[in-house]
Parts: structure tokens; C-alpha cells; sequence
């Protein structure tokens, strides 16, 4: 049986609160884990489950583009493609419990991603994902799939055709650590150009400390 995550998008539309959580100021480290991990507002109870990769023996997570229309921006899908490898091997230094690992099989990649022929305020269509039918996008959408036990078993992630090309970075950063199941965003100006969570901004290429220390924590008892 699978349970649906919610649906994320990577700037800011008008969505279900769930999406982001709101705030002030710099975050405690718990209270920063809480948002992006289970949707908590500072200092309150989690909105949903804490939800995570467990790879069997320790196997990588793999990662892989789906294929390519061929209307889609050629500089755009190039741009894309190598901030993905950029993105796993930020990943990979932070977690250290679990590896991602691209792949170019992608009919049987634990995290597939789509690049559609579509624009920011269009909706979805014909990827084969039902769940994703009719779906509204913004820049990106993440949708991840979970067991009874709470164990990440799949994760979609949708980009639009019209991301800025100096946003891609963030954009597959931010969407990329979504898919380990850390599912919401912050909104909160302290953080626009901290960490990649931030709701309002697509700046920040890098993890930040409280990222880092976010999936790290996420991680710790993985396998």
C-alpha cells in the first residue's frame, strides 16, 4: 500500500498551508528540523509523518531523467543535467547513511524526473503519473510515495520548461532534497538566502548549515 506525500512546488503559488510553513527570525535547530521534516511550526506538533529512504542493504537510492520531449528548451535540459550530478554529491557529503546514485535506466529509478514541455501556471499531463494528472505546476512539483512503515518506496519530481537558467541549481537542489522526504518549506525572510528550504526565493545553491544539519539529523538512523 502507498501513501501519498504532499504535492511541493518550488516558488511560491497559492497552495495548502501544508506546503510551507510561515516564521520569523532565525530558527532553533529543532524547530528548523520540525518545519522541513514534519510540517511543526516553531514549537508545535507535527502536521505529518517524518518519512525517509531506508535502502535494503544499504543500497544507493537511484536517481534518473525520464525521456525528454523534444520541445523541451535544449539549454534548459543541459543546465538540469548537470545540476543534478551537483545536487547528489552535495547530498551524498551530507548524509552519509544513505547514497544517490544516477542512473540512466529510467524505468527503474527510485526518483524519477520529468522535464515537460510546460510553463509555470499550466497543468500537468501525460506523464503517467495519475496522482500528477491535471496537477497546477510552478517552477517544479516533488510527490513522494511511502510504506505502512513509513519508508520512502518512490518519488516523482515535474520541472517546468521555464526556469530561469541561473535558478537551476537551487530549483533541482531544493527538489532533490524534497524527495529524501524532507517535505516542506519555510516561509521566512531570514532564510531567503540561507537555505534552500526558503519558499520565496530560488538564490541559494548551496546547503546551508541548517540544512545540512536537517538531513543529516533525517539520516542518522537510517540503516
Amino acid at each position: 500500500m502507498k501513501y501519498l506525500a504532499a504535492l511541493l512546488f518550488a516558488l511560491s503559488l497559492p497552495v495548502s498551508a501544508q506546503e510551507f510553513i510561515a516564521s520569523n527570525g532565525p530558527l532553533t535547530d529543532d524547530d528548523f528540523y520540525n518545519t522541513v521534516a514534519c510540517g511543526a511550526r516553531p514549537g508545535g506538533e507535527c502536521q505529518g509523518p517524518y518519512v525517509r529512504w531506508v535502502p535494503p542493504n544499504g543500497d544507493a537510492i537511484t536517481v534518473a531523467f525520464q525521456p525528454v520531449p523534444i520541445t523541451f528548451p535544449a539549454g534548459l535540459e543541459r543546465a538540469l543535467s548537470q545540476s543534478l550530478d551537483r545536487a547528489i554529491q552535495q547530498l551524498n557529503n551530507v548524509t552519509g547513511a544513505i547514497e544517490l546514485r544516477r542512473t540512466y535506466k529510467s524505468g527503474s529509478a527510485d526518483i524519477a524526473i520529468y522535464l515537460q514541455s510546460i510553463v509555470a501556471g499550466d497543468d500537468i499531463t501525460g506523464i503517467g503519473v495519475p496522482e500528477l494528472e491535471g496537477v497546477e505546476i510552478g517552477a517544479a512539483i516533488v510527490q513522494v510515495w511511502w510504506n505502512g512503515n513509513l519508508e520512502i518506496t518512490e518519488a516523482v519530481i515535474v520541472f517546468a520548461s521555464d526556469i530561469p537558467l541561473d535558478e537551476a541549481d537551487s530549483i533541482m537542489l531544493e527538489e532533490l532534497t524534497q524527495g529524501l522526504g524532507l517535505l516542506t518549506d519555510i516561509r521566512n525572510p531570514f532564510y531567503d538566502d540561507r537555505s534552500i528550504f526558503s519558499e520565496d526565493s530560488n538564490s541559494v545553491r548551496k546547503l546551508g548549515p541548517q540544512d545540512r544539519m536537517a538531513i543529516a539529523r533525517h539520516y542518522a538512523n537510517a540503516n
